[in-house]
């Protein structure tokens, strides 16, 4: 074995092939790494989004009402207020 790595320039090439392959195995490790995760990230999201959707129909959908009935509201205190005043005018 030691035939083959006579010249320094053999022995450069031993190492660069070795250092390569380390780095190109790290990086592996790292992009498998990455991959889980943006599969957790994937999955927080979208348990994320879940909530969004029922925070937005059990809050918002009673407050929508409430604002619909205080618009309605101010239409009958309106329609109210006119005919006050046309019951006046007469």
């Amino acid at each position: 074995m030691l035939e083959l790595y006579k010249t320094p320039l053999d022995i450069l090439y031993f190492v660069s092939t070795i250092s390569i392959g380390l780095v190109a195995l790290f990086l592996v490790i790292a992009l498998f790494n990455l991959v889980a995760i943006l599969r957790n990230f994937r999955k927080v999201s979208e348990k994320a989004k879940d909530t969004v959707d029922l925070v937005n129909h059990y809050l918002w959908q009673p407050i929508k009402i409430m604002l619909m009935l205080i618009e309605k509201l101010k239409d009958v205190q309106f329609a109210a207020k006119a005919a006050k005043r046309h019951s006046k005018e007469k």
